[in-house]
């Protein structure tokens, strides 16, 4: 007989991916389409290369939600869990989903330097703020990290279970789990990025506050600080999106959950409300510089 309390939120579990990621979803979509469209059609930021950093993370976000939580939403509703059903699926899932979960921060730090550089009161390093260099910054990152992605190819497999006969897509080589746990997850995806972003962004918010007393054209300051403001707001959002949801996966990686039904139910439903939260960063992301 099955326990209630297992049962309850296992019901919880599954409403949380339907409702909200749901909404994450729809939100996140139209909203980074939005901010495409706003971005390519002012010439004021057409010519901007933090902009341009900006579309590249839209882009790559409405990635990451339609290839990680899309599936997630789709087995809550209809029970469908194609990568436990297809062998290419569990691959090209899991490469476009850690390509994208790689490669956003990765962009989005990119643009936090620029703002730096486009800010700072020496020519010459404003001077390394242009269009051209973020586009071959931009060509550079994203093929380092879908090369990078390649080893999520070789290394995600279907594994039919013994006991149960149910497939489940998992990283099969116990080695590279382990540098997925311990590296890829906290110190890749959270710890870098976040270390960057807050630094750089600090550095473009003094710039900010010293640009009022420069001679700069009035035109070029606020397009300056509305920028600066909007990778801001991102490193902000981002900090408290996307770490609570790398703690619980880093914790729940170096917890044996087979031991305790209860306990396990309890770690899945903080998995489930960190990471809607965790696609929450790229919802907003692609939606709120046009809101700024």
């Amino acid at each position: 007989m099955s326990d209630p309390i297992i049962e309850t939120l296992s019901y919880f579990i599954s409403k949380i991916y339907v409702y909200m990621g749901s909404t994450v979803i729809i939100g996140g979509v139209l909203g980074g389409l939005a901010n495409i469209i706003i971005f390519l059609s002012l010439q004021i930021y057409r010519s901007s290369p933090s902009a341009f950093y900006l579309i590249v993370v839209s882009l790559i976000n409405i990635g990451q939600l339609l290839s990680g939580l899309l599936s997630r939403v789709i087995f809550n509703i209809a029970d469908i869990d194609w990568s436990e059903s297809s062998y290419s699926y569990c691959k090209i899932r899991n490469y476009l989903f850690q390509f994208c979960a790689v490669a956003s921060p990765a962009c989005l730090c990119l643009a936090t330097v620029d703002q730096f550089l486009a800010t700072c009161s020496r020519p010459e390093w404003q001077q390394r703020s242009n269009t051209k260099t973020a586009h071959r910054l931009s060509a550079i990152v994203i093929l380092i990290w879908l090369l990078y992605g390649l080893t999520y190819l070789n290394y995600y497999n279907l594994v039919v279970s013994t006991s149960t006969g149910k497939s489940t897509c998992i990283i099969t080589n116990s080695i590279f789990s382990r540098y997925y746990n311990d590296f890829h997850v906290p110190v890749l995806m959270c710890v870098i990025p976040l270390l960057l972003t807050i630094l750089f962004g600090l550095l473009a918010y003094s710039n900010i506050r010293q640009i009022s007393h420069r001679t700069v054209p009035l035109v070029r300051r606020r397009h300056e600080i509305q920028l600066t403001t909007m990778v801001l707001v991102q490193v902000v959002f981002n900090i408290f999106a996307t770490t609570p949801c790398y703690i619980v996966l880093t914790f729940a990686s170096h917890t044996n959950l087979t031991q305790d039904p209860i306990a396990s139910v309890k770690i899945r439903l903080a998995i489930a409300i960190t990471t809607c939260l965790y696609y929450l960063y790229y919802a907003v992301n692609t939606s709120i510089h046009y809101m700024i």
